[in-house]
């Protein structure tokens, strides 16, 4: 004898229907694994339970099996009901945001001072408001860039200082070179001349005998 049929509508208890939908699901997810190996099909199973936990299924990719059924001509074909309700969407969003580019050109002449006369008193103490905190970022940004400005002047001049400082030492140190030759070259200049420097005497063995001769007759003479 079999059982009796199920009526299919949402089970009250919350234990029973728990119990439920593990056994189900389990099945559902054999079913789907034994539809992909026995006929080479491609599919995928996502299911979230009453209590938010997500459980799925994928013969391959879940990421590229729903790329594939994103990009699937056949997904929803649009009837022609759809069709006028989109029609009726982009009208609608068209002609919004006609209306905010309109808004948005009204603002700017207000914010240029023109067509004010039809401003009432709040809206132009808004307008006012828009327009000093508009004029608050502008100095702003300004003082920001002359602050990197100045900064990159000061970077600048210290370089430059560095420079100088650089090139002075290098000039001070070429300087010092020259003095010292100079110096030399005047020691070199005041030494005696060659013409000035006393010759050695040359002294002939003739010359020295007629001198030993010369010498004993003075001292002949003294003797007498």
């Amino acid at each position: 004898m079999g059982r009796g049929k199920i009526e299919i509508k949402r089970i009250e208890n919350a234990t029973t229907r728990q119990v439920t939908f593990s056994k189900r699901r389990g099945g559902l997810l054999k079913k789907a694994r034994e539809l992909a190996i026995l006929c080479d099909a491609e599919l995928s199973v996502i299911i979230f339970s009453s209590t938010g936990k997500l459980f799925e299924y994928a013969s391959s990719s879940m990421k590229d099996i729903l790329e594939r059924y994103s990009k699937c001509p056949e997904r929803n074909p649009s009837s022609p009901l759809d069709v006028d309700l989109d029609n009726d969407y982009w009208n609608q969003e068209v002609a919004r945001l006609k209306q905010k580019i309109e808004q948005l050109e009204n603002t700017k002449r207000h914010m240029m001072g023109e067509e004010l006369t039809s401003l009432t008193v709040k809206e132009l103490q808004e307008l006012e408001r828009m327009t000093e905190n508009g004029y608050n970022e502008i100095r702003a940004r300004k003082e920001s860039l002359l602050m990197e400005e100045l900064e990159e002047l000061r970077r600048k001049e210290r370089e430059l200082q560095d420079e100088n400082t650089q090139l002075r030492e290098q000039v001070e140190a070429v300087e010092g070179i020259g003095s010292h030759t100079l110096r030399s070259f005047t020691v070199l200049t005041e030494a005696p001349s060659p013409s000035e420097t006393r010759e050695p005497t040359t002294i002939t063995p003739g010359a020295q005998a007629q001198d030993n001769l010369r010498d004993e007759s003075d001292t002949s003479l003294q003797l007498r």
